[in-house]
């Protein structure tokens, strides 16, 4: 018989290596983000408690409500950014995925390419969470 906690390490690494392949979100339309958010990213739940109508965003939190995914949209509704506000419980899982799919360009810092586009994401301690904000490089 296989211990529970090797089971359980194996869907946790099988997860992360599932999203650490998810298609990104920036520069899709709304609609094709909300697909893909259901699509790729399972364990997000779309929140609507509190909604600020000056912005144009989507707003998710995850299953253990440990991290909040805000994704901003233009006026055209394409995706510009995303931000992600988590708990520091998160803290070196977080690490760990963006230092095994992302190169480091500096302190907290790291880019990726998919299709020639070149994103970047900077990380962000506060003192009581941290962010992940996540954009298109500019050239």
């Amino acid at each position: 018989m296989i211990p529970r906690t090797v089971i359980l390490t194996f869907f946790i690494a099988l997860s992360c290596a599932m999203q650490a392949q998810a298609t990104p979100v920036i520069g899709m339309l709304k609609v094709d983000v909300q697909e893909q958010v259901k699509k790729e990213h399972r364990e997000f739940s779309p929140d609507n408690s509190i909604t600020k109508k000056q912005f144009n965003y989507l707003k998710y939190v995850n299953g253990k409500q440990t991290i909040t995914w805000i994704i901003y949209f233009d006026e055209d509704d394409r995706c510009t950014a995303t931000k992600m506000v988590c708990d520091y419980m998160e803290y070196d899982r977080v690490l760990e995925d963006l230092d095994d799919r992302c190169v480091a360009t500096g302190n907290m810092e790291w880019e990726y390419t998919v299709d020639d586009q070149v994103y970047t994401i900077g990380l962000t301690k506060e003192d009581w969470y941290f962010t992940v904000r996540e954009r298109m490089k500019s050239l």
